[in-house]
């Protein structure tokens, strides 16, 4: 029972984290990238102290730390796909992509899957092609008017948020492998990790040039909100896995995906939750989790 409160508590953060700053005026990405990564960093410091900073030590430091460094570049290519196509189009893409990215890492360093039967393996392939399958209907369930009456500017940004999608898929489904190379435990190295994203997100922020200051005073609260609860997400996901196992626990916290696109429709109206694009992309995640629940569940 604790282990689905846990992972109920990470649906939902996971599923709404985007959504305080989502309409925050950013004068570009790598900002906002930057601002989460504070609140996130703090969150962590917190949690650290509980778990035992104190086992940290500069050898169990940097690999955690890299993890974190691609996950904070992977957090500003995620924000160009918010902003370019949405939440509900971006969180579909990028969300079934860690999965298949993260399982080829296994099979390529870690041996995974390779003493399995045959029948698992291919039931394995079958379920990547059923999330690339419904990854695609994603990336293609746009309505005739989106494409007729927006400007070569807009189409350039959908353009750029969709490449967002696939790199941010890529690099989420990557960070893990230091961290699972690391012996430190997942708990103690979420710190170091906060600080590899603090780090990449200050080094993409002031290449930029630009200010740091936010149009309103209640903007602050808002982007902090997002990376305090990405953080509860990520720590809740932690009791997930320890108390329900990874492949179980994994699979049950991608239903964060029918939260963000939930909210992606019916609250910021990126689509009209009435026409055959919306459905398209209902069906797509619907397509993109039933290949994620084969796969997670697989030995």
């Amino acid at each position: 029972m604790t282990g689905f409160l846990f992972a109920s508590i990470t649906i939902f953060a996971w599923g709404s984290w985007l959504a305080p700053s989502q309409q925050i005026n950013f004068k570009n990405q790598q900002i906002k990238i930057f601002y989460v990564s504070i609140s996130n960093l703090i969150l962590a410091f917190v949690v650290g102290l509980f778990q035992g900073l104190d086992s940290i030590t500069f050898e169990n430091f940097w690999l955690p730390f890299i993890g974190g460094a691609i996950w904070g570049i992977s957090g500003y290519f995620a924000f160009l796909a918010t902003s370019g196509i949405g939440i509900a189009r971006s969180v579909g893409i990028w969300s079934p992509m860690n999965m298949v990215v993260s399982i080829i890492w296994g099979v390529c360093l870690f041996g995974e899957f390779t003493q399995s039967s045959v029948s698992t393996i291919v039931l394995a392939i079958f379920s990547i092609i059923i999330i690339i399958a419904g990854i695609l209907i994603i990336v293609f369930a746009k309505q005739k008017q989106e494409q007729s009456d927006i400007g070569e500017a807009q189409k350039a940004g959908r353009r750029l948020g969709l490449i967002g999608a696939i790199v941010a898929g890529v690099l989420w489904g990557s960070f893990i492998i230091p961290l699972r190379i690391s012996s430190v435990s997942s708990w103690v190295a979420a710190f170091p990790m906060a600080i590899g994203i603090f780090a990449s997100s200050a080094v993409l922020a002031l290449s930029t040039r630009k200010s740091f200051a936010l149009e309103k005073l209640s903007d602050y609260p808002r982007v902090a909100l997002t990376g305090i609860l990405w953080g509860i997400g990520n720590y809740a996901c932690l009791k997930t896995l320890e108390l329900l196992g990874t492949g179980k626990g994994y699979t049950i916290i991608q239903l964060n995906l029918a939260v963000n696109t939930l909210i992606g429709i019916f609250v910021f109206k990126e689509v009209d939750p009435k026409s055959k694009s919306a459905r398209l992309i209902f069906g797509g995640i619907i397509i993109s989790l039933a290949g994620v629940m084969i796969l997670g569940n697989l030995n």
